[in-house]
């Protein structure tokens, strides 16, 4: 027998396990050395475009005015508006003000107030003195109700309700972030005494979702892999079954989270999915190297003699596979979203590691471990094999006319899948966080934030005093308000409104607007505080509007800000505007990497196509192998499309994770039959062959991942329940296709006959 690139692993199989210990062991030291931990990260940097105009309209905003991703502490009751609930509520503005890496509190204790006395203004913070009588504090809280600038923001319509918003410093790291909410979650708790408080809040949802992630990953993962290794020990029922998967997958995931986190990556609502899947491509590449060894080895073969068959006959379908799901995660690498970029990468080297231990570790454990020659299961694999092979000989005309008719439902049905994602949606409705989301925008204007910014195209100063700009302004702000997702605006013209009711009441008409630039100009320099950074750049070239919408979900973030883009297309010819904010520019990220996704998917197949066509010598040939993988796809779309989950940045990873495994099937099934071909044998012998080859291996990979995927149903995030249950769908839909559609399209198209005559 020709000795191949991996034959060292079973000539020197002591020495093989020897080097790949020493270089787990390397890289763990080395990840040590690190001083970093596998740890989830909650921040937005990771899915956001790494370039674009939208990201540095973003960074600019964030830069001239402040960052709208907000944790929103809230007090709710009469308690609040007392002497004693006031300055409880004014101590804990203070104490998160000094908290290292927050950036800007703003609350009552900061708002400023102007009143204007017969011989004096006073500007100055609502709490800056503190009521003492109860009569003062419901003053003082019905005034700052009344105010346009902060009601419903910073208080709530009826006044009794405020909140705390806190902006973090942007570099500020996972773990010190989470800390600090903690704090300020402790902090409010141990001060509202007898008033209702939460914490809530865009920010504080992606926090808990970042916790639940990492939590259901450790829970769920081990989970996966017991359910996988049952499987195997029944299916193969022996040691070396369970053991030789466990640690060859179990090698390759070390390696590939070692460099991960050695390299400073952090676990995000992509890249937390890169376990599972490193794992997923490596038990099947496990499984088939050990199940070939079992049928060489039960045909009488020594173990020697039986791993080395194995190796020779798997190595090549093996690597093909390898080779096209590799390029299928690198092509994810290329990604303007950082977030899929990652993935892509430590995906396809997964795959790469999982492919090399499935050729060293296995080859070598086979020829370490004692091994007993199974009885009896040959004989009813043989009976399985014969049935299979006689269904796709005597009906194969049946099943592909089923296959068409299948994928024609599934085409049909794909009208009806929706894009978007809703991260509340992760939570049952009856959930704390649901519950104080729903309060927060039930009683405040809103708990999602978005910037309208409008500018002088020419960058001309003090363009916001004239009254032109202004009304344009009033117009949108009017128009904005009049959305069903708005529950409030707040811009320029309010701030410079209220400055004309406190320092110039005899002007104050039913336009919020004053008659001429001089006067806005005198407004603003005689009451203007430093809160006026809120609307406008000091040039006063241009200007945000502070929108708070009740919506979460992206599909609907996106068909306002489509609206909103629309309205300031409108705006006069010296003026233009754009909508940016993290809240919009995750929803726009989030369905575009979805869409993404799919592109990408399609993208996939090429290399796959192109491996087939290399292996058949035929793009006819490719094209009909090609079938099989793309059916499975179809029919999750179509399970998408039927059961009314949508098409979010979750459940767009299954088709990516599903079609490595298909492919695998398809391609071992493929390289088996045009090997026995080649080899001499006729149609039906040389079905036979691959089908036996196959269907163990697949049969028991395939069982072991729909029980490994159902596990995650039992995380308490609903995005990995829906992962776990199509995943597990899709996977058995291609199982089924593999054993009957794939060989009766094989038989119909001929690749036996072409594989004898050498390619077609």
């Amino acid at each position: 027998m020709t000795r191949g690139p991996f034959d060292f692993a079973v000539r020197r199989p002591g020495a093989t396990l020897a080097l790949v210990a020493l270089a787990v062991l390397a890289l763990l030291v080395h990840w040590a050395g690190a001083e970093r931990v596998l740890a989830v990260d909650p921040s937005i940097r990771a899915l956001l475009p790494r370039g674009g105009e939208e990201l540095a309209r973003f960074e600019d905003v964030r830069e001239r005015f402040s960052s709208d991703d907000l944790l929103l502490v809230t007090w709710l009751g009469d308690g609040l508006c007392t002497p004693a609930g006031l300055a409880a509520f004014k101590r804990l503005a203070r104490r998160i003000e000094r908290l290292p890496g927050v950036e800007q509190v703003d609350s009552l204790a900061r708002a400023v107030r102007t009143e204007v006395h017969a011989d004096f203004t006073v500007v100055e913070p609502y709490l800056a003195t503190l009521p003492t009588s109860a009569a003062a504090a419901r003053a003082l809280c019905a005034a700052a109700r009344q105010d346009p600038l902060h009601a419903g923001y910073l208080v709530s319509r009826d006044g009794r309700g405020a909140t705390i918003a806190v902006r973090f410093q942007p570099g500020l790291d996972a773990r010190t972030l989470i800390a600090r909410v903690r704090t300020i979650a402790a902090a409010s708790r141990a001060a509202a005494g007898d008033i209702e408080e939460f914490v809530s809040g865009p920010l504080y949802a992606r926090l808990e979702i970042s916790r639940l992630l990492l939590a259901d990953l450790y829970r769920v993962m081990p989970l996966a892999v017991a359910a996988t290794l049952v499987v195997v020990l029944f299916g193969l029922r022996s040691v070396r079954g369970v053991v030789l998967p466990l640690a060859a997958n179990g090698t390759a995931l070390l390696a590939v989270l070692g460099v991960f986190v050695a390299r400073g990556h952090t676990l995000n609502y992509v890249t937390v999915i890169l376990p599972p899947t490193v794992y997923v491509v490596g038990f099947a590449y496990a499984i088939h190297v050990v199940g070939d060894f079992d049928r060489h080895y039960a045909r009488g073969l020594e173990r020697l003699a039986a791993a080395r068959a194995a190796l020779a006959e798997v190595v090549v379908p093996l690597s093909l596979t390898a080779l096209t799901t590799a390029l299928g995660f690198a092509a994810l690498a290329l990604s303007p979203i950082e977030a899929i970029g990652v993935f892509g990468g430590y995906a396809a080297l997964g795959t790469a590691c999982a492919w090399a231990t499935a050729l060293t570790v296995v080859p070598a454990g086979l020829v370490l471990l004692p091994a007993r020659r199974p009885a009896g299961r040959p004989r009813a694999a043989a009976r399985r094999v014969a049935a299979l092979a006689a269904l796709a000989e005597r009906r194969g005309g049946r099943l592909v006319a089923a296959g068409a008719v299948l994928a024609a439902l599934c085409v049909a049905a794909l009208g009806r899948v929706e894009v978007g994602t809703d991260y509340l949606d992760n939570f049952a409705p009856d959930s704390e966080l649901r519950r104080d989301f729903d309060r927060l925008n039930a009683v405040f204007a809103g708990a999602v934030p978005l910037q309208v910014v409008v500018e002088s195209r020419d960058a001309r100063p003090d363009t916001f005093k004239s009254p032109r700009a202004l009304h344009a302004l009033d117009a949108l702000q009017r128009w904005l308000a009049a959305q069903p997702e708005v529950g409030g605006v707040y811009s320029l013209v309010d701030y410079v409104a209220e400055l004309e009711r406190v320092l110039a009441p005899e002007l104050v008409d039913a336009d919020p607007v004053p008659a001429d630039a001089a006067t806005v100009d005198h407004l603003v320099l005689l009451g203007a505080s430093e809160d006026i950074r809120r609307f406008t750049d000091a040039a006063f070239a241009r200007s945000l509007l502070q929108v708070r919408v009740r919506r979460v979900a992206s599909a609907e973030l996106n068909a306002l800000a489509d609206r909103i883009e629309q309205r300031l297309a409108a705006l006069p010819p010296e003026l233009r505007g754009y909508v940016t904010g993290s809240s919009y520019l995750i929803a726009r990220t989030l369905d575009d990497v979805t869409r993404g996704q799919v592109t990408s998917l399609a993208a996939a197949l090429l290399p796959i196509f192109l491996v087939l066509a290399a292996l058949f010598r035929s793009l006819r040939l490719a094209l009909v192998a090609l079938v099989p993988n793309v059916l499975p796809i179809l029919a999750f779309f179509a399970a998408l499309g039927l059961s009314g989950v949508t098409l979010n940045l979750t459940t767009s990873l299954v088709a990516s994770a599903v079609l490595g495994i298909a492919v695998d099937d398809s391609i071992h099934f493929f390289a088996r039959l045009r090997a026995a071909a080649a080899a001499g044998a006729d149609e039906a012998a040389a079905l036979r062959a691959a089908l036996t080859a196959v269907l163990r291996p697949v049969t028991l990979t395939t069982l072991g991942l729909v029980l490994g995927f159902a596990t995650l149903v039992s995380g308490e995030l609903r995005s990995q329940a829906d992962f776990g249950l199509l995943a597990a769908f899709t996977l058995a839909v291609a199982w089924v296709l593999d054993l009957t559609l794939t060989p009766a399209l094989a038989g119909r198209a001929g690749v036996a006959r072409a594989a004898r005559r050498g390619g077609a």
